[in-house]
């Protein structure tokens, strides 16, 4: 229990780390979300006099803004499960970490008020909030990889011996085969004569 407890407080840098697919997954999926909501703005405000390409761009647009969306949520909640909870023990990143969580939830309010607002005023302010969030999240996103960076341990021998000062066993302990051989050459030369040949009786 004790070993376990210690591991969940001072978690392995690969445990905070993303995986490679993770990673990937979460890149795709925001890149998905922000590409899309800018194709949809600029059909909706920027273009003049939209035909029949521009309203199936934006339609097109918007549903792949709403299916981004979905999966982020899922990603996201796979993040709070792993990524943020083994950071936050640590203590690494925690500042930039929950502004990044507080974005995300900002734009999932908006999103979900754009949907089930009522009132114009009330829409067009919830709209206009969401798409200066959403043009933002690519630097929210930036800003949270370059300091979780920087706040990383420069090695594993750091972790390793600060694990072991609270009491958890190394992995791979020294063998004892080398400790009998250094103890035999820290010896005198009457010991080893009598290793290398054993009274006879």
């Amino acid at each position: 229990m004790l070993v376990i407890s210690l591991a969940m407080r001072h978690p392995r840098p690969d445990s905070i780390r993303l995986k490679r697919l993770q990673r990937y997954l979460l890149y795709v999926v925001v890149a998905l979300l922000f590409f899309s909501g800018v194709v949809w703005a600029y059909w909706n405000y920027l273009a003049v006099a939209p035909g029949d390409f521009e309203t199936g761009a934006k339609s097109w647009a918007m549903k792949i803004h709403g299916a981004a969306a979905m999966a982020i949520l899922v990603l996201i909640g796979m993040l709070l499960s792993g990524h943020v909870r083994f950071a936050w023990r640590a203590g690494r990143n925690r500042v930039n970490g929950s502004l990044f969580l507080s974005v995300f939830t900002v734009l999932v309010i908006t999103g979900y008020g754009l949907y089930y607002a009522g009132g114009e005023r009330l829409r067009a302010w919830t709209s206009w909030l969401h798409l200066g969030i959403g043009l933002a999240l690519p630097i929210f996103l930036l800003i949270h990889i370059l300091v979780g960076r920087r706040t990383r341990p420069s090695g594993q021998f750091r972790t390793r011996s600060r694990v072991v000062s609270h009491g958890v066993p190394e992995r791979h302990p020294k063998s004892t085969v080398r400790g009998r051989k250094t103890a035999l050459n820290d010896a005198s030369p009457g010991a080893e004569f009598q290793v290398a040949h054993p009274p006879v009786l």
